[in-house]
């Protein structure tokens, strides 16, 4: 059950104090990251905040499209009504729960499969109900195939229905730190061409890989910047979406003579693709080789001769090239007071779709420290928690994620390359030429002539990839069979990670190791299996509880509202609309058993109550009566395997601290002495 407790008349005087002032954060960048760190402050805690974006509107390129476990149940906690909207638009997962292996779209032209569900998800699965049945052991929700050009106009929608204000068409273009801490930033109003100047006590970047709030803090990016360039084509065709129903992917890996790259089936309904193809600047241009004829023609590429498509069903949206780059900021923050997310504090290759994940989970990890410093300023501060140290504790616990997150992506990188490598079209290749094309003398060539060596030498060494088509061929056989080992063992690219995705830790020592032994090559085989039932698999995923990692999902039912909730929208949920609750608030889970003998009782009327709920759990509906009026229930579910996890809980533990992102912040151990406000305070410093 749930304990309720008063809120202070000074807290409450600083809610009320809220309401119609001038916005505290000021946050550079409207993309999803942006979007999601302006609706925790001001929906989540009530802190005023101002969202300016450059761009006219939303994206309307594709660019990221997984949206991962730990993103999913973020949204659903803080964002209940839009993470239902996901999950009713999104496609239905058997047509993008596999990637293919393939000389192009169509059931004959393909060479190897990989369900990237793996053995614990059924299939078919006829329902999305089917889906979230299969995760409920370790979450509440599901992950989602969803291109993010839709995602960010639904975001973009859902704020302004929340009457949260995207001011498009502003520019940052410069920002001072004052000698009080605030910053002072020049804005341009890009279609009056006024320039306003403000001041704001903290401010957050979210604008991105070349972001100007970062270049203006001086703040350096560590890592690699050009793995490799790739040329974005985004297009329709209806004729290849029906090509690609006979065998539906999320990714289908082209390799032909005349094409290598990687197709994303976005939307087979309405026909939307993007095709990533690498690329050679400067020999090769997006004008001369990747002209709307060409790309035409490239798209016919993808379907046998015999196939015919209408000049007028392919639709070539855009054209782009980017940069694969394997990069973390030096720094996550400046004196604590100007914050980095999404790609401007890291930027990942795309093989994981760690990429947006990270990004809304730094802005949900931001979010509650930033809350709680602004909520705890000066005369308003009740307790004796040390702002500068929990604001320090982003970059500690979210730079760390990222470090890790990238070396995750270029294992998925080097992984990826194994299928190349068997059809001796590896990357490596490609490094061999780009020094080719720098060495004496071809390098003083002119750049025409540079170009014609490039595209020589690649055709060349694609024409072997004719054979893979070739009935009768014993080369482009064992071409073949090598993929299909590779994908039989689950050794390539994969597209779940559930230690990564709900089982990383904000102990940093502890999950650095873990991580390490994680991305060996045997458990990647493993990344997508989880649960009890697979436990003589060591590198399963199996839901933990310590100090650092999200508390695991359990199903628990409110005796008072009879609504089932999980334990990761726990914190969420007991906020209700009262701006009351939008004070930053931590958990407690204890047994009620425990609670009637627990020295965690305490003082009750302590200011600490205000940012403390008590959640008493009691198993199979054995509560016992409330103790007043304003106490209200939550029990757990029934079931075996929620008892088993409850009881597995209780073996070692008497209560347990969640932070407000759902994270553990404390254990008590059966014969623990520390108090409450001890817990909150290691809490604060669990990763310092």
């Amino acid at each position: 059950m749930l304990r309720r407790t008063r809120v202070s008349v000074s807290t409450r005087r600083w809610i009320q104090s809220q309401t119609g002032t001038q916005p505290r954060v000021l946050i550079v960048g409207g993309g999803p990251v942006g979007l999601a760190t302006g609706y925790f402050l001001e929906q989540l805690y009530g802190v005023p905040a101002r969202i300016v974006e450059r761009q006219v509107q939303p994206t309307t390129h594709p660019q990221a499209h997984f949206l991962n476990l730990r993103t999913m149940e973020v949204l659903k906690s803080a964002m209940p009504v839009f993470h239902n909207r996901l999950l009713e638009q999104a496609a239905p997962s058997d047509l993008w729960r596999d990637y293919i292996y393939t000389t192009g779209v169509g059931k004959a032209r393909e060479f190897a499969r990989i369900d990237q569900f793996g053995s614990c998800i059924p299939r078919p699965l006829s329902t999305k109900q089917e889906l979230l049945d299969a995760l409920s052991d370790v979450s509440p929700t599901q992950f989602l195939h969803f291109p993010q050009n839709r995602f960010e106009n639904m975001l973009s929608t859902f704020l302004e229905e929340s009457n949260i204000t995207i001011e498009r068409e502003i520019e940052l273009l410069d920002l001072k730190r004052e000698p009080n801490g605030q910053s002072t930033v020049k804005l341009k109003h890009l279609r009056s061409n006024r320039v306003e100047e403000a001041t704001y006590d903290y401010v957050v970047g979210a604008d991105g890989a070349h972001s100007l709030v970062r270049q203006l803090n001086g703040i350096e990016m560590v890592g690699v910047r050009n793995l490799q360039s790739i040329v974005n084509v985004h297009f329709t065709c209806k004729t290849l979406s029906a090509a690609a129903r006979e065998h539906p992917a999320m990714l289908y890996f082209v390799f032909n003579e005349n094409v290598i790259g990687v197709l994303i089936a976005h939307d087979l309904h309405h026909g939307e693709w993007v095709l990533q193809i690498p690329f050679f600047p400067p020999q090769e241009t997006l004008a001369q080789d990747f002209s709307e004829a060409q790309c035409k023609t490239i798209v016919r590429q993808l379907l046998l001769d015999n196939v015919h498509i209408d000049d007028k069903d392919i639709s070539i949206l855009s054209v782009g090239q980017w940069q694969m780059s394997a990069r973390v900021a030096k720094q996550y923050d400046s004196d604590h007071r100007v914050f980095l997310v999404g790609d401007a504090a890291h930027q990942f290759p795309p093989a994981g779709g760690f990429g947006m994940n990270t990004g809304i989970q730094d802005a949900h990890n931001l979010a509650w420290k930033l809350a709680w410093a602004i909520q705890h300023d000066g005369e308003n501060s009740t307790f004796p928690v040390d702002k500068q140290q929990l604001l320090r504790s982003y970059e500690h616990e979210r730079q760390h994620i990222a470090k890790l997150n990238t070396q995750l992506s270029l294992r998925n990188v080097e992984r990826t390359m194994k299928i190349p490598n068997a059809l001796n079209v590896s990357h490596n290749n490609a490094k061999i030429l780009e020094s080719i094309i720098n060495s004496v003398p071809v390098k003083f060539l002119p750049l025409s002539m540079q170009r014609e060596v490039i595209q020589g030498i690649m055709k060349v060494g694609k024409k072997p990839l004719s054979l893979l088509d070739a009935e009768g061929s014993s080369l482009g056989e064992r071409m073949r069979r090598r993929v299909q080992e590779i994908v039989n063992k689950r050794a390539g690219l994969g597209m779940l990670f559930y230690h990564f995705d709900i089982g990383f830790s904000y102990d940093t020592q502890r999950w650095g190791s873990r991580a390490k032994q994680l991305m060996q090559e045997d458990a990647l085989n493993v990344s997508a299996i989880f649960g009890k039932k697979t436990a003589d698999k060591s590198d399963a995923f199996v839901p933990r509880f310590e100090v650092g990692m999200r508390f695991p999902h359990i199903w628990c039912e409110c005796a008072k509202t009879n609504k089932r909730v999980s334990t990761t929208t726990l914190v969420d949920h007991l906020r209700n609309s009262d701006t009351d609750q939008r004070l930053v608030r931590f958990a407690l889970l204890v047994d009620e058993k425990e609670w009637a003998q627990s020295a965690l009782k305490g003082d009750q009327d302590s200011a600490i109550w205000e940012h403390v709920d008590v959640v008493l759990v009691s198993l199979n509906g054995q509560q016992k009566a409330a103790e007043g009026s304003n106490l209200s229930r939550v029990h757990v579910n029934l079931s075996d395997e929620t008892s088993a996890l409850w009881t597995q809980f209780q073996d070692s533990f008497s209560a347990a601290l969640v932070r407000p992102d759902g994270h553990i912040g404390y254990l008590w151990a059966k014969s623990s002495d520390t108090t409450l406000a001890e817990a909150i305070q290691l809490a604060v410093k669990v990763a310092s």
